[in-house]
């Protein structure tokens, strides 16, 4: 062959490898249809064409303008005033932005909350938007998603009258859309360092005038606030801090504050950051006083943190898509990349932690939907706050790793930002990790929930239910690995409790790893199961196995050669 020729041969496969990754994130994606099948059961029939459409409009159309939202000269930029002097503090952002809101927002992924029960539905309309990175759109969603609970749940019925309706509009042009201003420069995650202030605001009751400053604000444009804020004569620490909605306009005027700079970010760069300072604005308290920092992690964060795991798995998913695709399409040394046992382990490894990660996050939504709003289950409710939290930690980890080992894949492709999408995946990965908690604050609060308030106890009544129920004749193996698992997870947690405060700090991150192999293992196991009763053909088992190997186990590839065909079969498909 010419060189010319091989020249030409090697664009047509670039060619296909583009082709391979802009299609259809649901009808190419088996396991999420599989996962929905199970935990909608009959309303799979009912939602499925919704999701279909959310599917093609989170396709090639959408990645193009993402792309071009994320270009250096079209980040978003602050306008601090209009041309005749008047503040504004408005964020301006390339058309291509709004465009992409527009598909957000008609997804009905915010409009599905109106009604309890639908936190499975509105978690998969999320996953495949969030197939594009953070898109600059990812994080106003999961604000606007918190605000409306907080609304929802803590919400006076006038202020449920004036906020819902915006909040829960599909008209992206239309729509109100909420930020959650907390951080600040002194405090960052001891949040009862917080010295932003509330003073009540005379003759009004319930109103106060909000004056400080917020360190790190995301989704620096939107039009409602929560805002954390210091009482008058309050306690010290967290017991202090009440929470409030600070509209940002009042009367079309800015509403006390200035947005003094966004901030230069790693990743997500298309989702505006921002420094605001607040100088008597008003706003009004939400929820009871006494009870803003709870209502502030119960909901609001809480909310948020599942929202950062389906951001993580939609990072999963597509550095699968994209890796995959180029392997099969790729050809080094006279055959596709995709032959290679070192590919096939990598493309197995991925496949695997998106399949973990996916089961464990839609785990976390049907433990939502079961809550009832009227008859709290506080054991469910407690166990269901810890596997948020652990969740969050070790889907963000995943998703850094996933998109590192898909960068591998592309070779020098892979770190041009231009040629693929997953430079930017990797660096809204790392941004992820940070969101949200980072994860020695996780652990913390796990640690504190369980020496002080005894959440171990129900997170693990939970998942011994979930191992009781593994009972297919085909896992009795997975079973018992799922038993012994349990029992070791118990134990830990028990020395962990018993030991001094300085060894259960320095333990507590290896504990929770520990809980969260537990949890991704009876997720899976849970999805098989179902998977083996409905006589559905699956590599359920294939990931399971390479699961236990590789992260249970631990075992050394030499000596053990299964694993060359168990991650053949594992990469053949996406």
């Amino acid at each position: 062959m010419y060189e010319g020729e091989a020249t030409t041969a090697s664009r047509r496969d670039l060619d296909a490898w583009r082709a391979a990754t802009s299609g259809n994130p649901l009808e190419d994606d088996s396991f999420i249809k599989r996962l929905l099948q199970r935990h909608l059961g009959e309303r799979w029939a009912d939602e499925e064409s919704r999701l279909q459409a959310v599917s093609k409009a989170a396709g090639a159309r959408l990645d193009a303008m993402v792309r071009e939202c994320n270009r250096d000269e079209n980040l978003p930029q602050v306008r601090s005033h209009d041309p005749f002097g008047t503040p504004v503090e408005e964020v301006v952002f390339h058309p291509a932005h709004h465009e992409v809101g527009r598909i957000f927002w008609s997804s009905g992924v915010l409009a599905a909350l109106s009604e309890p029960g639908h936190e499975i539905l509105a978690g998969a309309i999320s996953y495949l938007l969030d197939q594009q990175g953070e898109a600059g759109h990812v994080c106003p969603v999961a604000c606007t998603a918190g605000a409306i609970k907080l609304i929802q749940r803590q919400g006076t019925e006038e202020q449920k009258r004036r906020f819902l309706p915006s909040l829960l509009n599909t008209d992206y042009d239309r729509r109100l859309h909420a930020a959650q201003f907390v951080t600040e420069v002194q405090g960052g995650s001891d949040v009862g360092a917080n010295a932003c202030v509330a003073v009540p605001e005379p003759d009004r009751p319930g109103f106060f005038r909000i004056s400080g400053e917020k360190w790190f604000c995301s989704v620096a444009d939107a039009g409602l606030f929560v805002v954390s804020a210091r009482l008058e004569d309050a306690p010290a620490g967290t017991r202090g801090l009440g929470l409030f909605l600070v509209p940002r306009l009042i009367d079309g005027a800015t509403n006390g504050f200035r947005l003094r700079r966004l901030k230069y970010k790693l990743g997500t760069r298309s989702m505006p950051t921002g420094e605001i300072e607040f100088e008597n604005a008003l706003g009004e308290a939400i929820g009871p006083l006494d009870r803003g920092f709870k209502n502030l992690v119960a909901i609001v964060l809480d909310t948020s943190r599942v929202h950062n795991a389906l951001g993580a798995c939609g990072i999963l998913r597509r550095a699968l898509v994209e890796g995959s695709a180029f392997a099969r399409n790729r050809r080094a040394f006279d055959h596709c990349i995709a032959e290679y046992p070192s590919v096939q382990a990598i493309l197995a490894r991925l496949k695997m932690r998106t399949m973990a990660a996916l089961a464990t996050t839609f785990r976390v939504l049907a433990m939502s939907d079961r809550l009832d709003p009227v008859e709290e289950d506080p054991d469910l409710l407690a166990a269901r706050r810890i596997a948020v939290m652990i969740n969050k930690y070790w889907t963000a980890v995943a998703s850094t790793f996933g998109s590192r080992d898909a960068i591998e894949l592309l070779g020098g492709n892979g770190t041009i930002e231009d040629f693929s999408v997953l430079p930017r995946l990797y660096r809204d990965a790392i941004v992820l990790e940070s969101w949200e908690g980072t994860h020695n604050t996780l652990c913390a609060q796990v640690l504190r929930d369980f020496a002080t308030r005894g959440l171990h106890r129900p997170w693990l009544d939970q998942l011994r239910r979930e191992v009781t129920a593994l009972s297919h004749p085909d896992l009795e193996s997975t079973a018992a690995t799922a038993r012994g698992l349990l029992d070791e997870v118990e134990g830990r947690i028990a020395r962990l409790l018993s030991a001094d405060e300085l060894s259960a700090a320095a333990h507590i991150r290896h504990v929770v790893e520990r809980m969260c192999r537990l949890t991704d293992w009876v997720a899976l196991s849970s999805q098989l199961q179902w998977e083996k009763k409905n006589g559905v053909v699956t590599d359920t088992d294939d990931a399971l196995e390479l699961y236990r190997l590789s992260e249970l186990d631990r075992v050394d590839p030499q000596e053990t050669p299964q694993l060359i065909e168990l991650n053949r079969r594992l990469s053949q498909t996406t």
